[in-house]
C-alpha cells in the first residue's frame, strides 16, 4: 500500500512540475506560420525561428521560393505563398501567419495586399526596394520593359539584380523581371506596404542600414529594433516574433 501511495505521489508531483511546460508547448496549437526565405534562397537564418515555433506547437511551412533559381512573375510568386498557406491549413492550422526574411518580407506583404488570407505578417529585415535597385542596375529595367512592350515578355535574357551591397547578373523572363523591379510595380508597392491592412510586425536589425533608414512602410503595424545585421535579424528577433504571434 505504501508503494502504491508513493507511486501516486510521484505521479502527481511530476504532473504538477511539467504541466506548465506542456501547456506552454501547445500555446500555438492550431496556428500555422509560413516562413519565407530571402533572395539568396538560404533558409538557415529562419531555422531558429522555425524550431521555436514548433516547440510552441505551431504548424511551420517553409516553401522553397522560385526566386532561388530565377524569377517568375510577381503574381505567380504570390500564388506560391497561397499554396504554402493552404498547406499549413491542411496540416491543421486554423489561422496562418506569414514571416518573411528580406525578399520574403516583400512577397508576404504583396500577398496580403492582394487579398491573400493571413492573420498577420512578420517582416524580418525587409528587403528588395525596386526604386533603389533601378538606380544601380544599368539599362536592365529599360530592356525588360522594351521586350514586354514588343510582345517578348516571356523570353529569357540577362538582367542585373542587387542584394546586400552588390550587383550581379541573373537570367529570367523579361515580364518576370519587370514585375519585380519596376519602381511602379507590385514589388515596389509591397516595399511601401501599400494596401496592407493585415497586422504587421517589422523586425529591424540595428546594423541593417537600408531597413533602418526606410521609414515609408512603418506607418503600418508595429516596429521593433534588434541588435543584428540583415542576415542575423531573424535569429535575434525570435523572441519578439513568437510573442507577437501569440498576442495576435
Amino acid at each position: 500500500m505504501k508503494h502504491i501511495f508513493s507511486a501516486i505521489t510521484t505521479f502527481i508531483l511530476v504532473t504538477v512540475l511539467f504541466w506548465p511546460m506542456s501547456v506552454a508547448a501547445q500555446e500555438l496549437r492550431g496556428v500555422g506560420v509560413v516562413l519565407i526565405h530571402g533572395k539568396g534562397g538560404g533558409q538557415g537564418p529562419l531555422q531558429p525561428l522555425a524550431a521555436a515555433l514548433r516547440r510552441e506547437g505551431a504548424v511551420v511551412v517553409m516553401p522553397r521560393m522560385s526566386w532561388s533559381s530565377g524569377y517568375r512573375t510577381y503574381a505567380s510568386t504570390v500564388n506560391e505563398v497561397a499554396v504554402a498557406v493552404a498547406q499549413a491549413e491542411r496540416q491543421g492550422a486554423q489561422k496562418v501567419f506569414l514571416a518573411g526574411h528580406s525578399m520574403g518580407a516583400n512577397i508576404s506583404l504583396g500577398y496580403v495586399a492582394a487579398g491573400g488570407r493571413a492573420a498577420g505578417v512578420v517582416a524580418l529585415a525587409p528587403g528588395h526596394r525596386p526604386l533603389f535597385i533601378a538606380g544601380v542596375s544599368g539599362d536592365s529595367l529599360e530592356r525588360a520593359r522594351a521586350m514586354v512592350t514588343a510582345g517578348r515578355g516571356r523570353e529569357t535574357a540577362e538582367f542585373k539584380d542587387f542584394n546586400q551591397g552588390r550587383t550581379f547578373p541573373i537570367k529570367t523572363a523579361a515580364e518576370a523581371y519587370l514585375s519585380f523591379f519596376d519602381p511602379s510595380g507590385p514589388a515596389a508597392a509591397a516595399a511601401a506596404a501599400q494596401g496592407v491592412r493585415t497586422p504587421v510586425l517589422w523586425v529591424i536589425g540595428s546594423s541593417d542600414r537600408p531597413a533602418i533608414q526606410d521609414q515609408a512602410p512603418y506607418t503600418v503595424g508595429q516596429r521593433v529594433v534588434v541588435d543584428a545585421n540583415h542576415q542575423t535579424t531573424p535569429v535575434q528577433g525570435v523572441a519578439q516574433t513568437v510573442a507577437w504571434i501569440k498576442a495576435n
